[in-house]
């Protein structure tokens, strides 16, 4: 098979097929209807004279031909996407971009006022868009621009996204002035077990960080408040005995007092997410590196 013969394009379509595990997901990611993907699937077929994508009741699986080749046709369009992307033409004085990116209310109470005064002085034409998006739907979003970057503390199990650790902080008890347990010259296990939690989560059920290695110990903190955002817990620490296991960064920016945790619990990391096709696009690397900056300016304060 001459490669000047065949359709560039098909390539770009069997490795949405191959991403994605969908037709009509492909579809969307490659901008076109889901009849063409299966029109350019049939071509494909004819080609390589294989399946190559077998449907399944769990979407569509790659044949053995599909696996042996896609690492070289992945590396080709990545190389080509390279190519395409010059970073030296980003001009962020004169760029008109629109970056948007996944923050939860916690991040974006970190670093949105820092990243927004660092982007009106050197880009005052780029906008930005902060929305939640739900961690399994961010490898599709990222592929298909309805994201630039996302920001969370798990990276996704996907090929085709790239990633950086942009925060770590370790976990305290945060608590009111004047609490009971400041009495306490240092918190052991019995009295961790005495507090009464606020537990932050969008779900309606499900442990926290800290709960999750509590539990390991097979202890289970007193939940007295569970909640939605983590924005609306310092007003309530401070009005109430409640306690709020958080980064001791989140403690010292809301004024609360805190507590060193009598156990081995890992840090609170946060990594910034994007699609490995914006690995070299110059507008990309300019806003990855002021989201890095303002992480690590939220971090030191």
């Amino acid at each position: 098979m001459k490669i000047s013969s065949f359709d560039l394009n098909l390539f770009v379509i069997m490795n949405s097929i191959y991403t994605e595990g969908s037709l009509t997901k492909a579809a969307e990611v490659v901008g076109i209807t889901q009849p063409a993907v299966s029109n350019a699937l049939s071509r494909l077929r004819e080609k390589f004279n294989d399946d190559l994508f077998v449907r399944t009741g769990s979407g569509m699986i790659p044949t053995q031909k599909t696996e042996n080749i896609i690492a070289d046709i992945q590396n080709a369009l990545q190389l080509m996407q390279k190519s395409v992307n010059e970073p030296d033409e980003f001009n962020p004085m004169t760029s008109e971009r629109v970056f948007r990116i996944s923050l939860g209310d916690i991040n974006e109470g970190r670093i949105l006022a820092v990243l927004l005064e660092k982007i009106e002085k050197e880009a005052p034409n780029i906008r930005i868009k902060s929305f939640y998006t739900a961690r399994k739907e961010v490898p599709h979003a990222l592929a298909t621009n309805e994201l630039s970057f996302a920001v969370d503390p798990f990276i996704p199990n996907s090929k085709d996204t790239k990633s950086m650790k942009v925060f770590s902080d370790r976990f305290v008890v945060a608590h009111r002035a004047n609490h009971p347990v400041t009495k306490i010259e240092k918190l052991n296990l019995d009295e961790l077990l005495k507090l009464k939690y606020i537990n932050i989560s969008n779900r309606k059920r499900g442990a926290s960080v800290v709960e999750l290695e509590l539990q390991k110990l097979q202890l289970q903190p007193d939940i007295a408040l569970r909640a939605q955002h983590f924005l609306v817990t310092p007003e309530i620490v401070r009005s109430t005995d409640l306690v709020l296991l958080c980064a001791q960064s989140f403690a010292k920016k809301h004024g609360l007092s805190f507590q060193e945790l009598p156990i081995d619990v890992p840090p609170l990391e946060q990594y910034l997410i994007w699609h490995a096709s914006d690995d070299n696009d110059g507008s990309h690397v300019w806003m990855r590196n002021q989201i890095a900056d303002a992480f690590a300016e939220a971090q030191s304060n």
